[in-house]
């Protein structure tokens, strides 16, 4: 099992929760499976691809900022009810992708697009190679998961246990039109597994 770390960096990055019929808009603060898988696979096309990342804790970076807009329905010619955004901007992250046949050749540095308002300016993100984690059986602990992985991928990235499970439900896509919500393990859940997922590294 080996996994190649990246450092994320991005202006503006909005990773929307979805709230039904709701004004305000709160942004994750981590960076889950599919968002992170969903934007590599957007630009190296290949369904072999897993990764998962969490933003670093660092208080010049990741800070929260609001944005009010009102989404224009050019049906009818009138403006929807205003809408609330949060986002972070100055984002810091880090995203292990896991490495095999197709992720090993990836370059030293691309660019990537992430998140929700991507025709707004936002989600344009940096990925920039700092190291690979070689080893068969990475370094494990137990501890709180910073990010947010589907049951079904969960052996893919060395989970061995899970203690205290926090579930919530990500969009997984079928097609370009349709998909299904998977349970999946979210952040605050308490498992074993590689130290890289775990709040503060396990400690």
């Amino acid at each position: 099992m080996e996994f190649i770390k990246y450092r994320l960096t991005s202006d503006m990055l909005c990773m929307g929760e979805r709230i039904k019929k709701g004004t305000f808009r709160p942004t994750i603060r981590t960076i889950p499976y599919t968002q992170i898988t969903g934007a590599l696979k957007a630009v190296f096309g290949d369904n072999d691809i897993h990764a998962v990342g969490h933003l670093v804790e660092d208080k010049k970076h990741n800070k929260v900022d609001y944005l009010t807009y009102s989404p224009r329905d050019r049906g009818i010619e009138t403006s929807k009810l205003p809408l609330t955004i949060e986002f972070l901007t100055g984002v810091l992250g880090s995203i292990y992708i896991v490495k095999n046949e197709v992720t090993k050749d990836f370059a030293e540095e691309f660019e990537i697009r992430m998140g929700a308002m991507k025709s707004r300016g936002f989600g344009l993100c940096t990925l920039k190679k700092l190291t690979e984690l070689n080893d068969s059986r990475p370094e494990r602990d137990r501890g709180v998961l910073n990010t947010r992985i589907p049951e079904e991928h969960l052996e893919t990235f060395g989970v061995s246990g899970v203690i205290k499970p926090v579930y919530g439900f990500l969009f997984k896509p079928l097609s370009d039109t349709s998909g299904v919500y998977v349970r999946s393990l979210f952040e605050g859940s308490e498992i074993a597994g590689p130290k890289f997922l775990l709040e503060h590294g396990g400690k």
